[in-house]
């Protein structure tokens, strides 16, 4: 780290830890409104994203016109930051005792009995809907969670994130998520594997239809249910009011490989389409459409 950049971090962390102290003097059950209003901000002077966010909604079938297009793109815009600030309360409030106050369940019992079975590893689906930084700190309650995700740029923000939610979260760097290591790891602890898979996958995924349009699919969850047999559980966590939840889930995903690796890693992935397809239909004010998820396929692809 060279020292301008050792600069420029302890500034953001400087600027983070004062924002912090701020927002701990808004009650709990307000720093979704708070973030809200922070995103409606966003929302008005963001040009390029509010147009991406209209588009997709717009393309999926969510909205049949342009106003209403920007009003679900609006509330979008309002979740996202409203869902950030009080992720950050979450921990004052729920814990490991009185979750059930906060959380309602929703879905076959065979797949929330896995999610709270401790004794065997398990795959858990999710998409950028509802509140899933909650999600994660709600499972890391139940059970040990390796999570894959980007670390962030600046170490002390990274290390004060972690040192505010102090559960059995393992953040795992994308690059290094599948190692060897880290699937023994996983299996050893008995954890619950968790993947962001709605966003662009890139060179990487598999184009497949998504709201009625082509995308590439991330293929991770599929290969690793099919290499290891451990069950897949998809689902998500919606926010119903200040510091309310339900957890929606899937019924588990079991396939067993048939010898054409592509036709299995389609079949689980078409399932886990279909599901949050559903969920992001019943509520489209709470995911993600800002995110450039549909893009042009090669033309191997077309």
């Amino acid at each position: 780290m060279t020292p301008l950049l050792r600069v420029r971090y302890l500034a953001e962390y400087a600027v983070l830890r004062l924002l912090w102290l701020l927002l701990a003097l808004v009650p709990p059950a307000r720093a979704y409104g708070l973030g809200a209003a922070l995103g409606g901000l966003w929302y008005r002077f963001s040009r390029e994203r509010r147009s991406v966010a209209r588009g997709n909604i717009l393309a999926a079938g969510i909205a049949a016109s342009p106003a209403e297009a920007a009003r679900i793109a609006r509330a979008s815009f309002r979740h996202f930051t409203g869902h950030l600030l009080e992720n950050l309360r979450v921990p004052d409030v729920l814990g490991a005792a009185n979750w059930p106050a906060h959380v309602v369940l929703e879905g076959p019992e065979e797949a929330l009995a896995l999610v709270r079975d401790t004794d065997r590893p398990i795959l858990l689906a999710t998409a950028h809907l509802g509140c899933w930084e909650v999600c994660g700190y709600w499972i890391s309650l139940l059970r040990p969670l390796l999570a894959i995700a980007r670390p962030m740029n600046n170490p002390y923000v990274q290390r004060f994130l972690r040192r505010r939610f102090r559960t059995d979260i393992t953040l795992l760097p994308k690059n290094q998520a599948f190692s060897a290591e880290t699937l023994r790891a996983w299996e050893q602890r008995r954890a619950a594997l968790a993947i962001v898979m709605d966003q662009h996958a890139g060179r990487s995924g598999l184009w497949m239809e998504v709201l009625g349009r082509p995308a590439s699919v991330h293929t991770s969850p599929a290969r690793l249910h099919l290499m290891t047999g451990h069950p897949i559980v998809a689902g998500c966590l919606l926010r119903e009011g200040p510091l309310r939840y339900r957890a929606l889930a899937a019924p588990p995903i079991r396939v067993a490989p048939s010898g054409d690796r592509e036709a299995d890693t389609r079949a689980v992935l078409a399932q886990l389409n279909a599901f949050f397809e559903g969920a992001i239909r019943r509520c489209p004010e709470q995911y993600l459409w800002m995110h450039r998820r549909w893009r042009t396929p090669p033309a191997a692809q077309r």
